[in-house]
């Protein structure tokens, strides 16, 4: 198992303390965020996902708690602060409304510049990061506000993967894309990650690709982790799952239905491959019984 890059302990946080707003949106929450995995977070509108996300480049301080990256309090000083920021990359949703420069390129070289790299080492980081979300290089010179919507969404991930961080955090990374987009954005997204051996953290509404795609998943349920483990171990639990206002796979409803008509499959489903691959091994037992 990879060691833990990122932790989170204990963290709560309250929004308008002592006033009538007061709000807490996330209490003593504990996450281990691996080197090289990939993470799912799941959980309806208001269980504390963004308000989680924003921690973890220190955008915002708990109210209490900590979160440690390679050990060390993100918060504790200015230099921690700024080296949580450049290893730690956050995009947020629609991170295309973010983008200001005057051209692709400038905006993919925002953050390389504020690392004070040099400007062949920017160079080589705008380009090596347009090739990773397949931003042609004939586009660089362009206005990003010329582009299309996706190719504005593509841009402004390559303008995070552009500081190499270590963890990519990506909030609805496929929010308000048709399904073409949605896929490529992750294959992005995944060739990054494949590359670098970056961990990747995915806060997503999609349980399909949560169960696709992610080695582990958080579910959050009031501001608080409901439960954690690998998709096959969340999606057993799909009658909780559903109580807490969260849709299951479509894999995984079928699954369940054929259960009620009587059709044992084996193993959990909750892919279209699992799927596949388990009516096939029915089909096939049959044959020889």
């Amino acid at each position: 198992m990879n060691e833990p890059i990122l932790k989170i302990e204990n963290l709560t946080h309250v929004y308008s303390p002592n006033t009538p707003f007061e709000m807490t949106a996330l209490h003593d929450v504990n996450i281990e965020i691996r080197k090289g995995e990939i993470l799912g977070i799941i959980g309806h509108t208001g269980s504390g996902k963004s308000t989680l996300i924003q921690h973890l480049n220190a955008l915002i301080k708990p109210t209490s708690g900590r979160i440690l990256l390679d050990g060390r309090d993100i918060n504790e000083s200015k230099s921690s602060i700024k080296e949580a920021r450049s290893r730690v990359g956050l995009v947020f949703q629609y991170p295309e409304y973010q983008l200001f420069e005057e051209t692709v390129y400038k905006d993919i070289a925002f953050g390389p510049k504020n690392m004070k790299l040099t400007p062949e080492e920017i160079d080589g980081r705008v380009r090596e990061a347009a090739g990773f979300v397949g931003v042609e290089e004939a586009l660089l010179e362009r206005s990003p506000f010329d582009l299309s919507g996706g190719q504005k969404r593509r841009v402004a991930i390559a303008g995070v993967i552009a500081m190499m961080p270590e963890v990519l955090v990506l909030d609805e990374p496929m929010a308000g894309l048709d399904p073409g987009g949605c896929e490529e954005i992750m294959e992005n997204i995944l060739a990054y990650h494949d590359k670098t051996g970056a961990a990747v953290v995915v806060v997503t509404h999609s349980m399909e690709e949560a169960a696709r795609r992610a080695d582990r998943m958080i579910v959050l349920n009031h501001g608080m982790v409901a439960m954690s483990g690998t998709p096959e171990e969340i999606f057993t639990h799909g009658g909780e799952l559903r109580r807490m206002g969260l849709a299951t796979p479509v894999m995984t409803d079928l699954a369940d239905e054929l259960c009620k008509l009587g059709v044992k499959l084996p193993g959990t489903v909750y892919t279209v491959e699992q799927m596949a691959a388990a009516l096939m091994e029915l089909e096939r037992g049959r044959a020889h019984a």
